[in-house]
């Protein structure tokens, strides 16, 4: 189909609405979770997994809607080369990400936090340890699911690869606003964030851009979160790192 016998308009209010859907699933689903009497860490972990989940349905309902099956989406074992790109496009976000904090603290800029941080900072360490397999294993498959795996190709069939990768981050670092709102409700430090964000998504498109393989983005996507929290444990459950709760919040990802 060509980029002429689509409405783009049309296909940005689609994209659109597949975000918000995804965030009415996410709440919907977790919300009974708060209801259940549940420990600090079990909770957030069914939370969380519960609304991750909700992206995935969201990108079902897609599916659904449009006829298409999982043949839609481009998923294939990665090869020698896959792999490299994953442990490249890993250590890129990383670099990345240290480059966007430096620049923001350079700037004095404040940056918001999220349901982690606030735990991490009120010591519940084990949610930091939990979410190291769960980003590889839930995080980055159920949020590239919807935007890099229905979102971008379907914005991609109405503009050229770039417009439509970035398009695809605007709506990614925006589906974050409303966590990172609730932990730091200063515009300021909320929209530094979500411009970080926009950043590692724009990084995320074009790995499954060039690679052409959904595995790719997502491996990479979990890889990425899992190290980050990984390193905020080792930096917070340390005595040897002086203001180590100021160093994991810079790590930890939003």
């Amino acid at each position: 189909m060509s980029h002429q016998s689509v409405n783009p308009a049309r296909r940005v209010g689609v994209a659109t609405a597949l975000t918000l859907l995804g965030v009415v699933f996410s709440v919907l689903l977790s919300v009974p979770v708060l209801v259940v009497s549940l420990g600090t860490v079990a909770q957030f972990v069914v939370a969380l997994v519960l609304s991750e989940l909700g992206f995935v349905a969201a990108g079902l309902v897609f599916l659904r809607a449009t006829g298409n099956s999982l043949d839609f989406f481009r998923i294939r074992i990665p090869d020698l080369r896959a792999l490299g790109v994953v442990v490249a496009g890993t250590v890129a976000l990383f670099a990345y990400r240290l480059a966007a904090i430096a620049a923001v603290q350079a700037l004095g800029l404040p940056l918001a936090g999220n349901s982690v941080t606030q735990l991490a900072e009120e010591g519940v360490l084990a949610t930091l340890l939990v979410l190291v397999p769960l980003s590889v294993l839930v995080v980055g498959p159920a949020e590239e699911f919807l935007f890099r795996g229905v979102i971008q190709p379907y914005l991609d069939g109405a503009f050229s690869r770039g417009p439509a990768v970035v398009l695809t981050s605007v709506l990614f670092a925006l589906v974050h606003l409303p966590t990172t709102w609730i932990a730091t409700p200063d515009p300021l430090a909320v929209s530094v964030t979500l411009v970080v964000l926009f950043g590692l998504s724009i990084l995320l498109g074009y790995l499954y851009v060039w690679t052409d393989n959904l595995v790719v983005p997502v491996l990479v996507h979990g890889f990425y979160d899992a190290l980050l929290f990984a390193l905020a444990y080792v930096v917070l459950s340390s005595d040897l790192i002086p203001d180590a709760a100021a160093v994991a919040s810079a790590v930890l990802p939003a």
